[in-house]
């Protein structure tokens, strides 16, 4: 019976710590894209339409490299949004639509949030 309890509670240790690790990875690739959102709105916002284009295609190409690490962990569903969303920016911006492009990083914005929120220890995610 005690190699039974010390077993489940090795096992019970062992997966929060891998949850911990999993949140804070989620946590880190959030951040950064939002940082990286962020900064095209305030170019937007500011008219630099072309250095907004500069970094919508950077982003695209981080979110390519850093998105498949963090699909093993997080919802895949979540992660491709993220990408279809930054798709639009840059077929807008490159079109030099930027109302459209607006409209798509706001998107992002919610998009990327969502990642967040989905991948969080609650009630609801785990229900």
């Amino acid at each position: 019976m005690r190699k039974k309890m010390i077993t489940v509670a090795a096992t019970l240790l062992l997966l929060g710590l891998l949850s911990m690790v999993e949140q804070l990875s989620v946590e880190r690739l959030t951040s950064e894209a939002m940082e990286k959102t962020q900064e095209i709105l305030f170019l937007l916002a500011q008219n630099e339409s072309e250095q907004g284009l500069e970094r919508a295609r950077a982003m695209d190409a981080w979110w390519d490299e850093e998105a498949p690490n963090a699909e093993m962990i997080i919802n895949h569903a979540a992660t491709d949004d993220v990408r279809f969303t930054l798709s639009r920016l840059v077929a807008a911006l490159e079109m030099g639509d930027r109302d459209d492009a607006f409209v798509y990083a706001n998107e992002l914005e919610g998009n990327i949030e969502h990642v967040l929120e989905r991948q969080e220890l609650s009630w609801q995610n785990l229900l």
